[in-house]
Parts: structure tokens; C-alpha cells; sequence
């Protein structure tokens, strides 16, 4: 089987003066984990939102296959992202969630029993536990079966059953086909990475 490509080369971005990445590169491939890990404030959210497509660097490029992320149309269809904010609203119902992102039944009925959800679809966001809103946030950015699955620290402030949980997740998908980047502070969640770096001084360096 042939696995998409995914490129970043010397990625840079500032906020004013102040320098956050000052050339950041790396490239990975379906079926992979990749890790980042730094101090707080060393980028690796902005990264994150780079590799994405939500933000656009000052200067180099991130591409899928030779082709820039940022000339793809429906993107979301390739990238899946899950940012360290809740990004799902309050007073959706669960299955409202997967609906809005899955595009067909089949998809939407694959979440639910990837992800476990059959007691939880007609439940609003609100009420979910946050391990559950967790994991449901990663089953919708996972719905439309992307190729690309970015992470902002999944598992932070989770308890164990959901860290185990979305830990197999992540695990599962890579072992579909998917590339998974994730940012994690959590050894046990960068021993499970096939590549990690770690972001110093705006740089990125193998570990």
C-alpha cells in the first residue's frame, strides 16, 4: 500500500516582533505517530495550527504529496484537527456533532462504533463527561476518515480509562492508514510515536 507524503519545510511564524518558530521541518507519512514536545510558549500550538491549514506561516510551506496544503480544496476532508479548547458547541447533541462532519450514514455509524457512542449520540455536548467530550471531539475530527489527524495534547487532564482510550484510538488509526501528529507532554503518549521532536528555540529536533 501506498501512503500519502506530508512535508513542512522551514516553517516560520512570528507574532509582531516576537519570533515563535524559526524553521521547522520534518516529513512523515500515512500509518505513522508523530510527537512534538518543548517548554510552554516554545510554538508547538501554532505548529499544530499551521500543519492544519487554520494559520499560514511567514515563510516556508507544508505540503501533502509535493502539493500545498494551502491549494486543496475541502481540506478538512484530509486534515482532521482537534486544538486543546473544546472546539464542539455546548448544546449540540452528540449525533448532531458527527452529523455535521461525517458527510454520509455510513461514516456516522462507523464513529459511533469506532468510538463507542451508541449510549451517548442523544446526549448534548454539555452533559459529557470530559474524557467523553474528548474522545468525541477526536471521533468527529476523525469522521470524515482523513488522511491527517493532528492532536493538541489529546489526553491532557484526563483520567486514566479515557487516556487508555483515546490512546487506542490513536493507535487505530494509525494502523489504518492515518498520520497522526500529536503535541503531548505525557511519556507514555511519546513512547507510542514512531518519530518525536522537540521544539527549542523555534527549532525542531529528533529525540
Amino acid at each position: 500500500m501506498k501512503y500519502m507524503i506530508f512535508e513542512c519545510s522551514n516553517v516560520k511564524r512570528a507574532y509582531g516582533k516576537q519570533k515563535i518558530l524559526r524553521g521547522i521541518s520534518f516529513s512523515a507519512s500515512g500509518g505513522e505517530i508523530v510527537g512534538f514536545s518543548g517548554d510552554n510558549g516554545c510554538g508547538k500550538s501554532t505548529l499544530l495550527s499551521i500543519l492544519a491549514g487554520v494559520e499560514r506561516p511567514d515563510k516556508g510551506e507544508v505540503t501533502i504529496d509535493g502539493r500545498s496544503i494551502y491549494r486543496i480544496r475541502n481540506l478538512s476532508d484530509r486534515i482532521g484537527y482537534v486544538p486543546q479548547t473544546d472546539p464542539l458547541p455546548g448544546e449540540f447533541k452528540v449525533s448532531e456533532c458527527l452529523g455535521l462532519w461525517c458527510g454520509s450514514v455510513s461514516k456516522r455509524k462507523a464513529a459511533i462504533s469506532d468510538y463507542d457512542l451508541t449510549d451517548f449520540v442523544n446526549k448534548r455536548v454539555s452533559k459529557l463527561s470530559g474524557g467523553m467530550r474528548r474522545r468525541v471531539s477526536l471521533a468527529v475530527a476523525a469522521a470524515s476518515q482523513p488522511d491527517i489527524l493532528i492532536l493538541d495534547e489529546p489526553t491532557a487532564a484526563l483520567d486514566m480509562h479515557y487516556k487508555t482510550l483515546i490512546r487506542s484510538d490513536i493507535r487505530r488509526m494509525a494502523e489504518n492508514g492515518a498520520l497522526i501528529i500529536l503535541v503531548s507532554h505525557d511519556i507514555d503518549e511519546l513512547d507510542m510515536c514512531n518519530t518525536c521532536y522537540r521544539i527549542t528555540g523555534g527549532v525542531n529536533e529528533k529525540i
